[in-house]
């Protein structure tokens, strides 16, 4: 179903519509989508929008998730972290909860638990000081798995609500996250001079 649109009449200066519309001609979309795109990152940096994130050193990040996986064994979402300031996505990170932690938890909707969990540890390595472009996740061998992050049971509090406490209070370490000094989507093989295309 399409989203619900609105038509507006928007007075602007000229100056602004001439280099809205150059901006858009460069990027080879309408000045329509061009203008929803700036008001997307507008509201994003200001706490309105899709969730995102900005790091110690500025940078603003989008966080789009999707269901990844639900079996006996995990409930886990899929992270994509893009940076609206060059339109590409930098991170893809897989971020679960295993099956015993959710039935300890007694929890009704694992899906959005599982969600809402793997938002909150991407806050708390961000608050951390880390890029959430650059996370490596050492929880399981090869180079495949580097961004494949699964709670088990021994690294979590009895409760949802414990862990989410000690996340945002920063009392609850994580001892399979480090940063490396590139991106994923370059160590994965992406030239660093497509970011500008």
């Amino acid at each position: 179903m399409a989203e619900k649109t609105t038509n507006i009449s928007l007075r602007v200066p000229e100056e602004y519509r001439k280099r809205l519309q150059l901006q858009a001609d460069k990027k080879g979309i309408s000045f329509n989508a061009h203008l929803l795109r700036v008001m997307e990152i507008h509201l994003m940096s200001s706490g309105f929008g899709p969730p995102s994130l900005t790091s110690a050193s500025g940078r603003l990040f989008q966080v789009r998730c999707e269901p990844y996986l639900d079996n006996v064994d995990e409930t886990t979402w899929a992270f994509f972290i893009d940076e609206p300031k060059f339109e590409k996505e930098r991170a893809y990170y897989l971020i679960g909860i295993g099956r015993t932690i959710l039935r300890d938890w007694q929890v009704k909707d694992k899906a959005q638990v599982s969600k809402e969990v793997g938002l909150a540890l991407l806050n708390y390595y961000n608050r951390r000081g880390m890029e959430a472009d650059r996370l490596v996740f050492n929880q399981y061998p090869g180079t495949e798995n580097d961004g494949r992050r699964v709670l088990q049971v021994a690294e979590v509090p009895e409760t949802l609500e414990q862990l989410l406490d000690a996340l945002m209070t920063d009392k609850w370490t994580d001892k399979f996250v480090s940063q490396d000094e590139k991106s994923q989507d370059i160590r994965r093989g992406r030239p660093e001079s497509a970011l500008y295309r």
